[in-house]
């Protein structure tokens, strides 16, 4: 039996600190992982997301994090589209995005090179699955550099680890220095320990209050303040 995400389980009365996720449930569920592939599986928001190669495992990181995402299915719908010729498919989503605002987001994961074959999918789909998702979107490898995974792998880290004393200390100081832009190491204080403020740095770069500029994220980057 799965357990419920809102109902932790109790042991002799007291709540488990680790609950078990819940299992990824899409229409079909990728191979075993073996030493010739990258096949594979996390967890967000306590639900599985599972990927079947490289790339995917990429955009699932990207994705989860993003700003305002709270649920990443993974293989979770398939959907019927018509060629040029007018001859009915069928097309499993990679992934599928819920917001905060409730919208689904269809994300294909594809080769560059493969690209076109996406967009005769998304353009040949049917108005029934069409009118489920807000937006359809297609990632290639392009979209997923080795930075932009980086820096989606550090604020889904600090993401768990950050104390809001500290995340509002911080913001409290961006406040009254009153700058637009900020240096990372600028951030650095005495009298707070340094892997605190690191965490407390990142959950503002997830918050959408440091807006970094292009590229890996290091003590060297410099941020725009919007506070």
């Amino acid at each position: 039996m799965v357990s419920s995400p809102h109902s932790p389980t109790l042991i002799d009365g007291e709540p488990m600190l680790w609950v078990e996720p819940l299992r990824h449930e899409g229409v079909r569920n990728v191979t075993p992982k073996h030493l010739l592939n990258t096949n594979g599986s996390s967890v967000f928001n306590n639900r599985e997301v599972q990927h079947e190669s490289g790339t995917e495992k990429k955009v699932a990181s990207f994705l989860k994090a993003q700003p305002g995402v709270v649920e990443v299915r993974s293989q979770f719908m398939t959907v019927e589209y018509h060629d040029e010729e007018g001859v009915l498919h069928k097309h499993t989503i990679d992934y599928c995005v819920r917001d905060t605002r409730g919208r689904w987001e269809a994300v294909a994961v594809k080769q560059e090179k493969k690209r076109a074959e996406v967009e005769a999918v998304f353009n040949g789909m049917l108005p029934e699955y069409r009118d489920r998702f807000h937006k359809l979107t297609i990632m290639t490898e392009q979209d997923v550099p080795w930075w932009v995974v980086r820096n989606a792998d550090s604020i889904l880290f600090y993401r768990e680890l950050h104390d809001d004393h500290h995340v509002q200390t911080l913001l409290d100081e961006l406040q009254q220095r009153a700058k637009a832009k900020v240096c990372f190491y600028q951030m650095y204080t005495l009298g707070i320990d340094r892997p605190s403020r690191t965490a407390a740095i990142w959950r503002l770069i997830d918050l959408g209050y440091l807006k970094p500029e292009p590229g890996l994220i290091n003590e060297l980057t410099w941020f725009t303040v919007e506070i």
